[in-house]
């Protein structure tokens, strides 16, 4: 595996470093932009907080692993380690869909443990600030709220806000439920 990403994270990580190095430059503390990730599940359209990306990949080979819940696709080899790679879509309880050419792997950290996510598509960078974000929005169940920190439009469609402690801490996230 290469040392740098390649396919349809390379663009992606490249300006989030360039965002970064830009954001440390500046004096920017009063400005509580944070920038985000989009990337699409089946027809909707997702963002994370770039400060959990740490790389985003073609789909590797994946490898199953007995006994785990529906949503954990198996391991993969991430630069020498083992990262479980997880189905949000299947979490999320989503239409399911075939595999394409422009699905991707979205390399998280939470804490000091990282974890590949399966995306359809990568979408752009955006900034947002708090006040973008509208909780009363969220169309999720109850118990999905969690999981998200809020919602906007973007591009004529509304966005979805994952907020990544949500999912990690969730009791379904590493076991079977129900």
């Amino acid at each position: 595996m290469p040392d740098f990403p390649t396919g349809p994270g390379k663009n992606v990580i490249e300006q989030v470093r360039r965002a970064q190095e830009n954001h440390l430059a500046q004096d920017s503390l009063d400005s509580p932009q944070q920038q985000y990730l989009t990337f699409r599940l089946s027809e909707e359209w997702y963002g994370l907080n770039v400060d959990h990306l740490v790389e985003v990949l073609p789909t590797p080979k994946i490898t199953r692993v007995p006994s785990v819940p529906d949503h954990i696709l198996g391991v993969m080899n991430f630069r020498g380690a083992v990262l479980s790679a997880i189905d949000l879509k299947k979490f999320f309880g989503l239409p399911q869909s075939e595999a394409r050419a422009d699905q991707a792997i979205v390399v998280v950290e939470h804490g000091e443990i990282q974890t590949g996510l399966l995306v359809d598509e990568i979408g752009d960078l955006i900034d947002l600030a708090p006040e973008d974000l509208s909780e009363e929005t969220i169309t999720a169940a109850e118990s999905q709220r969690a999981f998200f920190e809020g919602t906007t439009n973007w591009n004529e469609t509304l966005l979805s806000v994952i907020k990544l402690e949500g999912i990690f801490q969730s009791e379904g996230m590493y076991s079977q439920q129900g």
